[in-house]
């Protein structure tokens, strides 16, 4: 179950980003924008992919009725295939529960790269076959 929570998560956030640049003086540039929604029980977040490597945002996780809750805490990201995707970092912060994730751990890790498409990728939710995850990763300029 925890193999597949894993892998759930790393799916969802495959699929993620969606266009919400911040422009303030001496804050970083942003890339690109990253964004993650469960259509039912899952995992929600996203935010900016800033040009110093640094992240915004988070992704909050809910499964089991609530018997599972956790945040993931990026913590940087980097631009792989020459652009096509990209890779994020996060730390785990578990609520509720155990997730069986490591207490940090980059997308890469688990076999999965986010591709910058600008545009919304469904998958299935393994777990929950009738159940869709939208994942967007787009460009911010």
């Amino acid at each position: 179950m925890k193999r597949r929570i894993l892998l759930l998560t790393g799916a969802m956030l495959f699929l993620a980003l969606f266009a919400n640049p911040v422009f303030a003086r001496d804050n970083p540039s942003v890339v690109y924008t990253y964004a993650v929604a469960d259509l039912g029980q899952g995992v929600w977040g996203g935010g900016p992919l800033n040009a110093d490597g640094s992240v915004g945002g988070n992704l909050a996780f809910s499964a089991e009725n609530g018997q599972l809750i956790f945040h993931l805490h990026p913590t940087g990201w980097s631009e792989v295939l020459g652009g096509a995707a990209v890779d994020i970092c996060f730390t785990v912060h578990e609520i509720k529960g155990d997730s069986g994730l490591p207490t940090s751990f980059c997308l890469s890790e688990i076999g999965v790269l986010l591709p910058v498409t600008g545009q919304p990728i469904r998958i299935p939710n393994p777990d929950v076959p009738d159940m869709e995850v939208i994942i967007r990763v787009t460009p911010a300029n």
